[in-house]
């Protein structure tokens, strides 16, 4: 994607904070329209070099160039930085943040789809008391049932960033690895829907929240002043 895209996208974005109806927006009591600064090219390549794979070209220049995290659809976005234990996205300035991602754990398989299959497969497998000898043997098999499982949903998010935080437990992510990198996804599976392509890219998605927050914060304005 070429460097054109993010033009004056970073001064936009911190427009909005001056705005009067700014508090009105869904999300911006978590992020307040503040952007970290930008990152260098140094530290770009030292986090590729955790995730093992370059970064999606949008979301790269969108570092290079807005800024490392903050202000974005929702409860705005994940920032990363280095840790003892490597790079990883965190919610750095945000009142509702994600959980962590790890680079090493982004640089995985995306491969949740048939993951799911798995897990429907399991679900039909569950361990059932009257199949069991004992009340041990049914706890024993349970417990290791429940492992699985867990394993399995856990693994799903692998290969992606959590970006943000959408509340009620929904989050956004995107992908890193595979034939969907560079797209955004949502984990919706606190409402049993699974994680899903929203089928935007990055650029897309983020440029979408601007104007459609642009829009609203000139309609809320009007609102007011004719109210006045």
């Amino acid at each position: 994607m070429s460097g054109h895209t993010w033009a004056g996208v970073r001064e936009r974005v911190l427009r909005l904070a001056e705005h009067p109806a700014a508090k009105a927006v869904f999300g911006a009591g978590g992020h307040g329209f503040r952007l970290g600064p930008v990152m260098d090219e140094e530290q770009l390549r030292a986090l590729e070099t955790d995730l093992g794979t370059g970064l999606p070209a949008q979301y790269r220049s969108f570092l290079r160039q807005v800024g490392a995290g903050g202000a974005g659809p929702h409860y705005g976005l994940m920032t990363p930085a280095p840790g003892e234990g490597g790079w990883q996205w965190r919610g750095t300035g945000l009142a509702h943040p994600a959980q962590p991602t790890t680079a090493e754990f982004a640089g995985r398989p995306f491969r949740p789809e048939a993951l799911q299959r798995e897990l429907d497969e399991l679900e039909a497998q569950e361990p059932e008391r009257a199949a069991y000898p004992s009340e041990d043997a049914f706890r024993h098999a349970h417990k290791a049932w429940d492992a699985r499982y867990e394993e399995l949903y856990d693994a799903q998010e692998a290969g992606a960033v959590f970006l943000g935080s959408q509340g009620c437990g929904y989050t956004s992510l995107l992908v890193m690895t595979g034939p969907h990198r560079g797209t955004v996804w949502e984990d919706l599976r606190p409402m049993d829907r699974g994680i899903r392509p929203t089928g935007h890219d990055f650029a897309h998605w983020y440029r979408s929240w601007l104007t459609r927050t642009e829009h609203e914060l000139a309609t809320e304005l009007g609102r007011r002043e004719g109210c006045a």
